[in-house]
Order: structure tokens, then C-alpha cells, then sequence
């Protein structure tokens, strides 16, 4: 898991960085944030068939299978986080909880597109690597 995302995360940066051009020129210009969501499901569930993004300003980008990115138009810091939980909900019944990792980050907390999208990713990864080991630890056991 973490090594396939480790390999394409350069392209996944990319994906969602050109799919943010428009909100971040409209955060610049005329201070809308904004908020991106990442959602990954461990199991192998389509996310694509789950996830139904409501209005028409907000955006859903598929990444790959099980790994998914929501783009939410016009939003302060606990707007996003309702948006989150909306979001959170539709995909639990999918992919049980312990299954599930969403992180949420807005154009509040960070200033650029890149910076909103790695810290996404790392967070991504270090969520991973915990499994890894927990893993490697139950097997040990």
C-alpha cells in the first residue's frame, strides 16, 4: 500500500494541483477558500462508485481505485469539516472505519496548492506506515 503510493505520488501532486487552478486563483484573487479532502480506502472498493459530490462548484477527482480527493468550493474552517463528516459518512458504509483515512486541509492553513497537497500526502503515507507496522508487529506476535 505504501510503497504504491510512495511510487505515483508525484503524479497524484500533479492531478490534483492542475484540478485546483481555478480554486486557487479564485482564493488569490478574491479570498475564497477552499478545502481538499483525501480519502483512502484500504480496502478494495471502488471509491468512485461511492462518493457523490453534491454541489456543483466542488469538485471530485479520482486518484486511483480506492484513493480519491473532494474539492470543496467556498468554505471556512468548519464548513470543511461538516463537508468532511457528509463525506465521511457516505463512504463508511463502503469501507469500515478501520479501513477508511480522510485528512482535510483548507486554504486557510496553507497558502498554496502544493503545500495543501503534500501535507495531505504525508499525512497519507504516515497513516500507511502505521499499518505497515502494526501489521508486521501482529504477524511477529
Amino acid at each position: 500500500m505504501l510503497a504504491e503510493i510512495k511510487d505515483n505520488r508525484q503524479n497524484y501532486v500533479e492531478k490534483i494541483i492542475n484540478n485546483l487552478d481555478e480554486y486557487s486563483y479564485r482564493n488569490k484573487r478574491y479570498h475564497i477558500n477552499f478545502a481538499v479532502a483525501i480519502v483512502y480506502c484500504t480496502k478494495n472498493i471502488d471509491l468512485r462508485e461511492i462518493i457523490d459530490v453534491k454541489r456543483k462548484t466542488d469538485k471530485y477527482i479520482s486518484l486511483d481505485k480506492n484513493l480519491s480527493c473532494v474539492v470543496f468550493d467556498c468554505i471556512d474552517s468548519e464548513s470543511s469539516q461538516r463537508a468532511a463528516l457528509n463525506l465521511q459518512k457516505q463512504v463508511e458504509e463502503s469501507c469500515l472505519s478501520e479501513d477508511l483515512f480522510m485528512e482535510v486541509t483548507t486554504s486557510i492553513e496553507y497558502e498554496s496548492a502544493p503545500k495543501m497537497t503534500n501535507y495531505l500526502f504525508d499525512t497519507l503515507e504516515e497513516f500507511l506506515y502505521h499499518i505497515e507496522v502494526e501489521s508486521k508487529l501482529a504477524a511477529i506476535s
